[in-house]
């Protein structure tokens, strides 16, 4: 896939964010739900025919990606967790220290071993 294809579809999935965060301020009653699914399933499946390249694989799998996740996602958890009350507060909490984890995990699986050539 070219890298056109690939800014292509990353700003596709950027639009689709926006438009489920936005569509609040927009839209209102049944309006305001279509766009807001809408944008939900553009960026889920833009997000998936992204993350299926190798080159975003890759870069999401290199070490200071994965120090960047952990350390700015449990800064974001721990934050959410004294600022936010309720519900909102502990589904924001789980949700960033589950990313968070999961950026240590990939910080902790050996790096992997390039085959030599012959």
């Amino acid at each position: 896939m070219s890298v056109f294809s690939l800014l292509l579809l990353f700003f596709v999935f950027m639009a689709g964010i926006g438009a489920s965060i936005a569509a609040g301020q927009v839209f209102e009653g049944t309006e305001k739900q279509l766009v807001t699914v809408g944008g939900m399933v553009i960026a889920f499946v833009t997000s998936t025919l992204l993350m299926k390249q190798q080159r975003v694989r890759d870069f999401l799998g290199s070490r200071p990606v994965l120090w960047f996740l952990l350390l700015f996602n449990a800064g974001v958890a721990t934050g959410c967790y004294f600022l936010l009350d309720g519900v909102k507060g502990i589904a924001a909490t789980a949700g960033m220290g589950l990313v968070s984890l999961g950026a240590g995990a990939g910080l902790l699986k050996s790096p992997r071993k390039k085959p030599a050539h012959a």
